[in-house]
């Protein structure tokens, strides 16, 4: 860290502040007697993803490792080690649980900053190539955008990914989830660790980014593999030198395979896995997403250096187009570029770090390219050309400024019933909530302010997520009978229902008039009211 120039530190602590300001603005702004929760308000559906996180940060708060999923009611058996980062991160609170998120989000931000730097410095031996590399690899990001204006017919069915795929871009992804941003910095410290031959502290980096990343094994084994099968055949590494890799790998095959087999044990569990589906967008929107980077690689990188970089050599060079390190970013994208479009359900998770290499190649066209212009204009063109290609990550950012929706507050009413909840119910409770396919509802807000369990909350991590959205509202309904409706509550072991005005919008069902409900709490006129589940019939 110590020959990390000023001048980077200054950088990263600058991207920091900048990425915080959605969240500092939005808190110092709440309304008089609201609280904020933390969240983002775009893209679309992202405050329901940080629920879950603080959902599972509440079950490491009070000591429960082994993690269920906590926006289902059916019972199912734990799986430790599933979702270890924030059941960690919970566990290691000493704060609210927002205020924990959002100082380990800035932090990871900070840090993922600085070993993008470190990262780069192996790499690029010149200090201005280096810049080029920081630059490229956090503040450029894509140009699907483009088919707003030459095809909006095909974005109002997928929008421009720089807007909605936050696993596309590092800051992009450093700017909601603190657990993206600690995958791409293990995944840089792997890289590294790798080409410096240290054997064990690879094999403790791969174990820990397995946990924030489970599905990596993917990318790392044929990554690393044909690295070392490269440099066997080009005589650079012996059989003797190959046997201590074995030690990585069977610890990350391992670990993945208990985390597989975790996430199969049982119905309920299955059922997350089948929706945790992350399908890629049609390739058009790959290709203009990483546009920026492309045309320097396109016009630069020759074919004659991807040949060299395929083909085993004996020299060692550690120069930036030095054909091993070629290698090294080239097979990333390629295997990335596979997996994206792979027979697997979380082919989008892939693109997560794939900006590193990346933004490598299209460091080493730039810098090409800037080596032929005058060496005053050269700043200027680079800033403009970065300026340009980080547009959207700054439209996200002050959308998220300027968008600040009240349900991004707790109103009393629903500080008031969570701190019930939480004192006068158990921990195993279930909680009949209301939840869409929007993220509207009252699910996802308290499984995360109460660590309690809710039917329905979130479009993954609730079993049987379309009948259970059919349940709700039939529940509603008034053409149900009481009974139906009672029986439905027995049926799913469900112990309180929370009334709300979402709920009431379901349909124009009288919680009072239902002989198994009975009311324990209720808010000033009674915009929220929670019912007991009794024996009433």
């Amino acid at each position: 860290m110590r020959t990390i120039p000023r001048l980077v530190w200054a950088y990263a602590l600058a991207i920091t502040l900048i990425t915080s300001l959605p969240y500092i603005i939005a808190a110092v702004t709440a309304p008089e007697g609201y609280t904020y929760t933390g969240a983002a308000s775009q893209p679309a559906g992202i405050a329901v993803d940080y629920f879950s996180h603080l959902a599972k940060m509440q079950q490491g708060q009070r000591g429960d490792w082994d993690y269920h999923l906590l926006f289902t009611s059916e019972e199912h058996p734990g799986a430790p080690l599933v979702q270890a980062f924030y059941v960690a991160l919970g566990w290691a609170s000493a704060f609210d649980l927002p205020l924990t998120y959002h100082i380990t989000r800035a932090a990871l931000t900070f840090g993922l900053i600085l070993m993008l730097w470190v990262f780069g410095s192996r790499f690029f031996p010149r200090p201005g190539d280096r810049w080029v590399f920081l630059l490229f690899s956090t503040l450029v990001t894509g140009m699907s955008w483009l088919l707003l204006i030459v095809d909006p017919a095909q974005t109002a069915q997928v929008a421009p990914i720089e807007f909605w795929l936050i696993d596309a871009y590092h800051l992009s992804g450093a700017l909601f989830m603190p657990h993206f941003s600690a995958a791409i910095i293990l995944q840089l410290l792997a890289v590294l660790l790798f080409f410096n031959r240290q054997v064990i502290a690879l094999t403790i980096a791969l174990a820990l980014l397995t946990l924030v990343q489970p599905y990596i094994i993917l990318l790392t084994v044929p990554l690393f593999g044909l690295l070392l099968m490269r440099d066997f055949v080009g005589g650079r590494i012996k059989i003797a030198g190959l046997i201590p890799f074995v030690l990585p790998f069977a610890v990350q095959a391992t670990l993945t395979l208990y985390l597989y087999n975790a996430t199969q044990s049982d119905p309920i569990w299955q059922s997350f896995t089948a929706q945790n589906i992350t399908s890629s967008p049609p390739p058009l929107y790959y290709l203009l997403g990483y546009l920026p980077f492309l045309i320097p690689i396109a016009l630069l990188v020759r074919p004659q250096q991807i040949l060299a970089a395929l083909m085993p050599v004996k020299q060692s060079n550690a120069a930036t187009n030095s054909a091993r390190v070629l290698l090294l970013f080239i097979v990333w994208i390629l295997i990335v570029a596979v997996l994206l479009y792979a027979p697997i359900p979380t082919q989008r998770r892939y693109l997560i770090g794939i900006q590193t290499p990346l933004a490598a190649l299209a460091a080493v066209g730039w810098v090409t390219l800037m080596r032929r212009l005058p060496e005053r204009v050269r700043p200027l063109i680079t800033l403009a050309y970065v300026g340009i290609a980080a547009a959207p990550l700054a439209f996200l950012i002050l959308s998220n400024i300027a968008s600040r929706p009240v349900d991004l507050y707790l109103s009393p009413a629903e500080t008031a019933g969570y701190a019930w909840i939480e004192r006068e119910t158990a921990v195993d409770d279930v909680i009949l909530t209301t939840f869409d396919w929007s993220g509207r509802g009252s699910g996802g807000k308290l499984a995360a302010f109460t660590g309690r369990r809710v039917f329905i909350g979130h479009w993954i991590e609730t079993a049987y997520f379309d009948d259970k959205l059919v349940r709700v509202q039939r529940f509603y309904n008034p053409g149900s009978t009481d009974a139906e409706r009672c029986e439905f509550l027995s049926e799913y072991g469900i112990d309180y229902v929370w009334y709300d005005d979402y709920a009431r919008s379901i349909g124009t069902l009288d919680p009072e008039a239902v002989p198994c409900l009975q009311r324990v709490i209720a808010s000033e006129n009674d915009a929220i009211i929670i019912y007991r589940v009794i024996d009433g019939l």
